[in-house]
Parts: structure tokens; sequence; C-alpha cells
């Protein structure tokens, strides 16, 4: 999967600290999937009752290199598709053992092909389908570099960067340090 780093604080404290709903979402509301996916916003759903249910956060950042040389965006982001199916699974087996709640990566849904949104009908994948953590608000740029001490690193006129992240989380209520990722 890469290298894999996890970090553990309250939901409480991630809220305060790393949440800034308006500005994500004017961010959103420039993405097609805005209102398209089920996995962005607007959510149909109290998106504040529903993170407050948990007392703490585990962040997962999953990072990998980029070959050298390799600057076809197709092939990161087959690699990106590949390396967050893994960290999604993985996410999605802790929240089956913890009755918590996880979050994938941001971008387009890996379930579906066309969500069902678009056509007025409720997820096919209620199971493995979970929006990003900035769907909900939470600035993942500030979560990697003040949790990890690790400047993200972005894309820039067509060239890629050298090091690919992908952060995911489980919001869980048991006691900090007993989940393993």
């Amino acid at each position: 999967m890469g290298q894999v780093l996890t970090a553990e604080l309250s939901v409480k404290n991630y809220i305060e600290e790393y949440r800034d709903v308006q500005y994500f979402i004017e961010l959103c509301k420039q993405c097609r999937n805005y209102g398209n996916s089920w996995l962005c916003p607007p959510f149909q759903f109290d998106a504040e009752a529903l993170l407050t249910k948990w007392e703490n956060a585990l962040i997962v950042l999953c990072r990998f290199d980029l070959p050298a040389g390799e600057h076809r965006i197709e092939y990161a982001m087959s690699l990106l598709r590949e390396k967050r199916a893994e960290l999604e699974k993985r996410l999605l087996e802790l929240e089956r053992q913890t009755g918590g709640l996880c979050f994938g990566f941001s971008g387009e849904c890996l379930c579906c092909k066309t969500c069902a949104r678009i056509i007025g009908r409720q997820c096919v994948h209620p199971d493995k389908a979970r929006p990003a953590l900035e769907a909900y608000g939470f600035n993942v740029a500030k979560t990697v570099k003040n949790l990890f001490g690790i400047k993200m690193e972005w894309g820039k006129n067509g060239i890629l960067p050298h090091t690919l992240s992908i952060v995911g989380a489980l919001f869980h209520n048991c006691d900090q340090g007993e989940i393993i990722f």
C-alpha cells in the first residue's frame, strides 16, 4: 500500500481544529460531482449530528512514490485508484469491527461508473461507498501537515508530484490506541 502513517485524536478536537465547512462547500460547488454523487454534498442528513456521535478519529495517510520518469496522469490515476481501493477496503473492515464510520478518499466513487443520485435513486452500494473527509468540510492538507509533519505535494502545469498521498479516516468510540490499522 506504500508508506502508511496513522494519528489519533478526539473527534471534538478534529472538528474544532480542522473543519471549515463554508470554505470547503464552496470548493465542492465547483466540482461536477456536487449534487451528482452520494459521496458529495449537499447531504440529505445532518452531517454535524453524524460526526459528533463519535469520540475518536483515526486518521490514515498512505503515501507512495511514482516511478522515476512517470509523468502520465492516466498512470497516476490508475495507481491512485489501486491504492485507494486497498485503503478503503481496510477502513471498511475496521468500520465493521468497531461499529464506527469510515471516510474514503475524495474524487470519484469506486463502486459505480455513474452514481444513482443523478437519476434520483438511492446509493446502490451503501455498504461500500463512503464520502471523503473533504466532503464534510475537513482540511486534509492541514491535517497531513499538522498531524504527520508532511506538506502534501500537488501537481502543477501538467507535471505530477513525485509522491502521491491519500487520506482516509475512521471515526469510532473505542479507546484511543485500541485500533491497529
